[in-house]
């Protein structure tokens, strides 16, 4: 798990309402496997769903590159996004997109979304796989989430031989948002 969502499921331990918040993580030594592909476009996000109660019905961890798995127990108990409203079941996700060089992605959710928070960074990526430079172009919602440029240079992407020493560049968005659905 990369420290974008082991800092949300930080923070959402200690929240009792949705909010995409993320605590600081101390950084750690990433694993050739733990690091962020650079030269592609990629997404990922948690979503879990409440009942009017609080009582989690369920949790997914989704990957463009993985698919869809439900999340292991230890991050399903971590995740508390508070009670749903009588007689809806709550969905909250928190996603991070990668666009690499130009392309920046649109943040766009689906019909029935409600966006809490987003926030659009812009990123220079070293050839060693380091983030360089980073620098947050916008924001939305009334919740931006707290995963800023200090969280992302904690991460680190994959060494491109092909790059030629040269540092990429590249789009980081960062989306929380909400959704309700009606039961019988």
């Amino acid at each position: 798990m990369h420290v974008f969502f082991a800092a949300l499921l930080a923070a959402a331990q200690t929240t009792a309402t949705p909010t995409p918040e993320a605590a600081p993580l101390a950084p750690s030594a990433a694993a050739e496997t733990d690091r962020l592909e650079a030269a592609s476009a990629w997404w990922e996000k948690i979503t879990v769903t409440v009942d009017p109660k609080g009582t989690q019905q369920g949790c997914r961890y989704e990957t463009s590159s993985s698919g869809s798995a439900e999340c292991d127990e230890a991050m399903a108990a971590s995740i508390s996004p508070g009670k749903g409203s009588a007689g809806l079941f709550k969905k909250v996700t928190f996603e991070r997109r990668f666009s690499p060089g130009a392309q920046l992605d649109a943040g766009k959710l689906q019909p029935g979304d409600m966006l809490l928070g987003r926030s659009v960074m812009f990123l220079t990526i070293g050839a060693n796989g380091a983030i360089q430079g980073c620098k947050v172009v916008a924001t939305a919602g009334d919740a931006p989430p707290d995963y800023d440029c200090d969280e992302v240079k904690k991460e680190q992407f994959r060494a491109e031989a092909s790059a030629g020493g040269t540092a990429r560049q590249a789009f980081m968005t960062v989306l929380a948002y909400g959704h309700t659905e009606s039961i019988a």
